[in-house]
């Protein structure tokens, strides 16, 4: 019984080896990997990267009634994702003469250059503010996917502004947000 019991033994461990063996395969392995990168929204007036511009060419000084000044201002879209962009005045006065409340503004897109002409051209949806206050001035949601666009800004002190506001002064914030589209 002994010799059995070694046989069936034998036989079990010799049965499991090629039990084992016959389940024998080559294996791999691989992997997959994805980089993500957030986009940007970047907004640059007239070329400054620091989001602070001095709008000095639309600035007037020694004005009278009836003088007007145009300047552009480029908006560009320095992004990898297009957006929309909006505008906002805010008018202080640096006296108590109110020139802010006197003084009007306009803003169209153009293209070329900023001119009377070109201002004066440009109609339909190239009117982003029709002539108002200058406190006022406001450009709604506009969309620039890529690019820029040239808005041509008008400034006047209309004719019949009386002798109250001489050697008045304001001064004019346009305060521009982008919202990635």
């Amino acid at each position: 019984m002994l010799r059995k019991t070694r046989l069936l033994l034998t036989l079990g461990v010799l049965s499991g080896a090629v039990w084992a063996g016959t389940f024998a395969t080559f294996t791999d392995s691989g992997t997959a990997t994805s980089t993500f990168t957030a986009g940007t929204v970047d907004l640059l007036i007239s070329s400054e990267a620091d989001d602070a511009y001095a709008f000095t060419s639309l600035e007037m000084s020694n004005m009278k009634p009836g003088d007007v000044q145009y300047a552009g201002l480029t908006v560009a879209n320095n992004g990898s994702l297009g957006f929309s962009y909006s505008m906002s005045t805010s008018a202080s006065n640096t006296d108590s003469k109110g020139l802010r409340d006197q003084l009007s503004l306009g803003i169209r897109k153009v293209t070329g250059a900023c001119t009377a002409i070109t201002y004066a051209a440009a109609i339909g949806s190239d009117v982003l503010f029709a002539e108002d206050d200058l406190s006022l001035g406001a450009i709604s949601s506009r969309t620039l996917p890529s690019g820029n666009e040239l808005l041509c800004f008008k400034v006047e002190l209309p004719s019949g502004t009386g002798d109250a506001y001489q050697a008045a002064t304001t001064t004019a914030t346009f305060t521009f947000n982008a919202t990635q589209s």
